[in-house]
């Protein structure tokens, strides 16, 4: 496929017209959780780390390094994926019958579900993924054919990657040897050239290990817990999961990634075929996880992001009219959102809006900070981890150090060397995450200031309460 021909223009006009209002709308939005979490990865480089394996924390240094730390700079990674993505999705469907419409409509499709419109704005480790499926499925095929070493060389380096990026990466071994299997390939697999191949995985996946190894393997049994945390089914987590993926994906594109699913397993295509095994494996994995731990929608993305341009493909041959609303909906809704990321003028109710994770947490810590006079001796606090990425993200040019003050265990402990006992704490309730602070920590005095609004189109979008924990001896 030569994108330089005449005959992808439209394709690449639009990818393009999209990344650059991406990178237009990156600074007015603040970040989210999982955002400010992985920009800190950057600023704290380590081997690995407790959620996750390295690389998206790897990757944001290298950006932010040349972008700045801010919301434009933490953002730019993420739709430079989204833009590669889109190449090689349409790369996918066009080499089915080298149908250049067909396979623009299918990225057109991708990008009308609402939930890669925000992975395609913000980093993290399942966006990587997005960078590397494609490519992982297209080596093993040119194995298939031509079982040249430098293929298997690719192949290694391209599975050490998904494993530095995210643990389920782990999926991708079962469906290649599957394929294999079924393809009765069976010289593949005693070939001299998969041993180099494994081994340039391994070393590369090295750090994931030596971390764990520095860490009692706490990174691991984290996140055998969180994917399926229970031991009994819950039945209403696990509807909600579902509802949730349909609502995330588009309801009018959702239900397609599974028709394509289906055409992708009866094709003579190597490469669908095997595209199907992929997600075949991973819908199952994380069907079953969502049984005994309710599910974020982004944990199945890279289903959906394979199986809604494909299902759109096999659509197209059955009615377009539907594809045209589903599509329409789909790309009219996400402009909306994002002029409204942008813009902020729709009105919403209070303590629901769309901003409330993403606005006014530079004004929050600006504010905080007042209350701190001596940064030896007084610190920040938050209750909750979900703030505690936010709150160290935009108090990074302050001079006062924020601690999460918690019984959990997670990546923040890690970087918390030394504990706050003694300090006076400045604690940030928020609306949704408010605590009893005399009630939770031993302190000589609290004092309670005055709660503060955040305020935006004359709707409460937050309301916070700065409490003080005079000389904190820790959690009662």
């Amino acid at each position: 496929m030569n994108l330089a021909s005449k005959q992808h223009k439209n394709f690449l006009y639009f990818i393009s017209i999209v990344a650059i209002l991406r990178l237009a709308l990156a600074p007015f939005v603040g970040l989210g959780v999982d955002e400010a979490h992985y920009v800190l990865y950057a600023l704290n480089l380590d081997l690995s780390y407790f959620d996750h394996p390295p690389l998206v924390g790897w990757i944001q240094y290298i950006f932010t390094s040349i972008f700045g730390t801010g919301e434009f700079g933490a953002r730019v990674a993420a739709i430079v994926i989204g833009f590669v993505t889109s190449i090689f999705i349409y790369k996918l469907i066009y080499d089915i019958n080298k149908n250049t419409t067909e396979a623009f409509v299918a990225v057109l499709a991708l990008h009308a579900s609402f939930l890669f419109n925000a992975l395609f704005l913000m980093l993290m480790p399942d966006t990587l993924l997005f960078l590397l499926i494609l490519p992982i499925i297209f080596t093993v095929i040119e194995i298939e054919k031509n079982n040249k070493l430098p293929q298997w060389l690719l192949l290694g380096v391209l599975l050490g990657l998904a494993g530095l990026s995210k643990y389920t990466a782990v999926l991708f071994i079962f469906p290649i040897i599957i394929y294999v299997l079924m393809r009765k390939r069976y010289d593949l697999l005693y070939t001299p050239k998969i041993i180099l191949s494994i081994l340039i995985a391994f070393v590369i996946i090295l750090p994931v290990i030596i971390w764990n190894i520095q860490n009692d393997w706490s990174s691991f049994a984290y996140q055998s817990s969180h994917v399926v945390g229970n031991s009994t089914i819950n039945w209403n987590g696990f509807i909600s999961s579902i509802g949730a993926q349909i609502g995330a994906y588009n309801p009018f594109l959702a239900p397609l990634a599974f028709y394509g699913l289906y055409k992708a397993l009866r094709s003579q295509n190597s490469t669908l075929f095997l595209t199907a095994l992929f997600g075949l494996v991973m819908i199952l994995f994380f069907t079953y996880a969502s049984l005994y731990k309710t599910a974020l929608p982004h944990w199945s993305a890279l289903f959906y992001m394979l199986f809604i341009p494909l299902g759109t493909f096999y659509m197209l041959r059955i009615s377009k009219k539907y594809l045209k609303f589903a599509i329409g909906f789909g790309l009219i809704l996400s402009t909306i959102s994002y002029a409204e990321l942008g813009f902020k003028f729709i009105p919403q109710p209070e303590y629901q809006s769309l901003h409330r994770d993403i606005y006014g947490w530079d004004k929050i810590i600006s504010k905080a900070n007042e209350q701190i006079s001596d940064a030896s001796s007084q610190a920040l606090g938050v209750t909750n981890w979900t703030l505690a990425s936010r709150a160290i993200y935009y108090n990074r040019n302050y001079d006062s150090n924020v601690y999460l003050i918690d019984n959990r265990d997670d990546q923040f402990d890690v970087w918390e060397k030394d504990k706050p006992i003694g300090k006076d704490l400045v604690i940030i309730n928020t609306h949704s995450f408010k605590k009893d602070i005399d009630a939770y920590m031993k302190c000589s005095k609290v004092i309670i200031h005055n709660e503060f609004d955040i305020i935006l189109n004359n709707s409460k979008v937050n309301t916070i309460q700065l409490v003080t924990c005079k000389n904190y001896q820790g959690l009662k």
